[in-house]
């Protein structure tokens, strides 16, 4: 019966070996290449397929690889540039990638330590060739996007026959040399100032020729109304003496009784003397004589 036991337990063992050795794992984010003594013979879960899942192998003789199917990254720092003003850069740098072609990555690497490695020298490459063609002003300011792209490229066609595809690469800092940094700075800031006096003085231009153009506006409107003015009040004057002449002719006696009155009104004030007086004026005549035989005001 202790025999019986150890039987099924060495045979137990043995079921796991042979289970391990012929079913394998591949994972949604991986992809895998069967061996078959050295040689690819299949492609399992390759871009572009859903062959996620347990599968088989035949133990011994084949062999499973597995590779990555997920964006990857890859930080390369100190990359030392020289600009094409002769200035010096260090250049820290960011490459996103992925395997595309898992047949050709294993054949050419074998390993993701090697790929890494190669994708290192062919970055760096690609980045110094390309930062090289430009001054550093234009590396440091808003043309970074385009110089990102061109260097992208480069790698790409590095590693064209080698599996790879590149996603993307980002410069994440290019640092000056202080002295160099202070006379980059120097030079924007002058030439910002020099743009910003420029404005400054276009825009005093343009105000000066806006206040002539309204004092000119101002004065010919004012001398329109002046005119209008005159005119209106021409007018009304000779329409008043218009209405004037109808009335009197209508009733000459009233209007001179008025004009006696308004002359009494004008001549006579408080504690003035009357030198002169309107003669003939009928019912002021008598007032007038009594004012002047008073002779001093009171």
């Amino acid at each position: 019966m202790r025999a019986f036991g150890w039987l099924i337990l060495v045979l137990s063992v043995l079921g796991l070996i042979v289970a391990s050795n012929v079913f394998y794992i591949v994972r949604q984010s991986q992809q895998a290449i069967v061996l078959q003594v050295g040689r690819p013979i299949a492609l399992i879960n390759e871009p572009g397929k859903d062959e996620a899942g347990l599968h088989m192998k035949m133990p011994i003789i084949q062999q499973v690889e597995i590779i990555d199917k997920r964006n990857l990254g890859l930080d390369i720092e100190g990359i030392e540039v020289l600009a094409a003003d002769q200035r010096r850069l260090r250049v820290d740098a960011f490459v996103r990638w992925r395997i595309n072609d898992p047949l050709r990555y294993y054949q050419r690497f074998r390993t993701e330590d090697a790929a890494r490695s190669q994708l290192n020298r062919i970055t760096t490459s690609a980045i110094r060739e390309v930062l090289g063609d430009v001054p550093v002003p234009v590396i440091v300011s808003g043309q970074r996007a385009q110089l990102m792209g061109r260097i992208r490229q480069g790698v790409n066609a590095g590693l064209a026959k080698d599996g790879i595809d590149i996603i993307d690469v980002r410069i994440r800092q290019a640092d000056l040399p202080n002295e160099v940094a202070e006379g980059v700075y120097n030079r924007m800031r002058t030439a910002r100032l020099q743009e910003a006096q420029r404005i400054r003085s276009e825009g005093e231009e343009k105000a000066r020729l806006i206040r002539a153009t309204a004092e000119r506006e101002k004065t010919v409107i004012e001398a329109q109304a002046r005119e209008q003015s005159s005119k209106i009040r021409g007018e009304g004057d000779a329409k008043a003496s218009e209405t004037y002449a109808l009335a009197y002719n209508k009733d000459p006696e009233f209007f001179r009784f008025q004009r006696a009155l308004i002359a009494c009104e004008a001549a006579i004030q408080e504690g003035t003397q009357v030198i002169v007086g309107p003669q003939s004026l009928g019912i002021c005549d008598q007032f007038f004589d009594s004012a002047r035989a008073a002779g001093v005001p009171r």
